[in-house]
């Protein structure tokens, strides 16, 4: 039980394994668990700015983890938002840059970014368990599986309970977000469509049955990752490239960095066309690589999928999925486009970085508002 809790679970590949209760570990209590979450990241989306929110649920991951540097730090990504869990020793500094990036929503992307905090102790002492699991997606990418409820109970409480949250201080120093990109075009399906796929069930058995009717009618996991290589194009759009460019700098900073990014993407499409070797590494690779480090499927108490499909094979899932919803076994939101967005997390270039796939025009926060329909429902049944 130390700051490398984390660090020392053993890893599984197979991502089933999420619904087997003996994957997973009880959380260190001397760790605190942080929530991040965009107010009125609905109504931002409906008027187009899907992009800006999928970047500040980045940006408060990376933030984090740049001033976390010397431990490893489990996150989730959620579309509209994160989770992340730090030791005792790293709270203040998680406090601190969590604010940074609260600071940086409201002034230059004037979306209010809630973040809150709770410690696994005190969540213990409600009765409430945080269990976690750790799925490896390749060398470069181990994953944190939430499961039992505990992570769900929390962002609930954290978000209800006003305690919980921190307010800008003044004088907020700027948060370092070092290592987040977002230089790919937007990812056409490789199929008919891209969708967003959020899933709730009480018994871990139809969670499995999903996924095995997934795999049957749709494809395996690499068969349908919305993140196809040879769908990959860095992009040259300075008003796509001036995303990043918001994020990390101000003012008229933020032009010069724009044009820089473009310069560099120009830089990449060569290098991948050459396949060029530097240091060892080889950039006709470097797609190979993104794919293979993509963050499209998890679980933490919700089963978030974002997943390429023929428009008949939807069309059959959501059927799959009425009549498992009308028989009581599970609640579910989705969120259907033609394309996949992608903000990464790049630390080394042909190494560690993790890649968020989410749906554009909404993905995961418009799933959500269907799926908290459903659990209203059932809750009030």
């Amino acid at each position: 039980m130390s700051q490398d809790f984390w660090k020392n679970i053993t890893a599984y590949k197979d991502f089933n394994q999420c619904f087997d209760t003996t994957a997973y570990t009880p959380f260190d209590p001397s760790w605190h668990l942080f929530i991040a979450d965009i107010q009125g990241s609905t109504l931002a989306i409906k008027e187009g700015r899907y992009k800006d929110v999928n970047m500040i649920g980045a940006m408060s991951i990376v933030a984090v983890l740049n001033v976390c540097d010397d431990i490893e730090t489990p996150f989730v990504f959620g579309g509209d938002g994160a989770s992340l869990l730090v030791p005792e020793t790293h709270v203040e500094q998680a406090k601190l840059a969590l604010l940074g990036t609260k600071a940086k929503s409201e002034q230059d992307f004037d979306l209010h970014l809630r973040i809150g905090s709770i410690s696994v102790q005190e969540l213990n002492d409600k009765g409430i368990d945080l269990l976690v699991a750790k799925h490896e997606i390749s060398k470069d990418y181990k994953q944190a599986i939430f499961y039992g409820g505990g992570m769900s109970k929390a962002d609930d409480l954290i978000k209800s309970d006003a305690n919980y949250c921190y307010k800008l201080p003044q004088d907020m120093p700027e948060a370092d977000f070092t290592g987040l990109e977002c230089r790919w075009q937007d990812i056409p399906s490789p199929k008919d469509e891209t969708l967003s796929l959020l899933v709730v069930a009480d018994d871990a058995k139809d969670y499995k049955k999903l996924l095995a009717y997934m795999a049957k009618n749709i494809g395996g996991y690499q068969q349908r990752n919305p993140v196809q290589e040879k769908k990959l194009q860095l992009s040259l759009s300075f008003s796509q490239l001036a995303h990043e460019a918001k994020a990390k700098a101000k003012g008229f900073q933020r032009v010069v960095l724009t044009k820089k990014l473009w310069l560099a993407n120009i830089l990449g499409i060569i290098l991948i066309k050459l396949d060029a070797k530097l240091d060892d590494s080889s950039w006709g690779q470097y797609k190979k690589q993104v794919t293979q480090t993509t963050d499209a499927e998890k679980f933490d108490d919700v089963l978030r999928m974002t997943f390429a499909a023929a428009t008949n094979d939807r069309i059959k899932l959501e059927k799959y999925l009425a009549k498992q919803h009308q028989q009581g076994k599970l609640c579910y939101g989705t969120h259907i486009t033609n394309r996949a967005l992608m903000t990464c997390l790049v630390f080394e270039r042909m190494g560690s970085q993790v890649h968020f796939v989410d749906a554009a025009d909404g993905g995961y926060a418009m799933a959500a508002v269907g799926l908290k329909q459903q659990l209203k429902a059932k809750k009030n049944h």
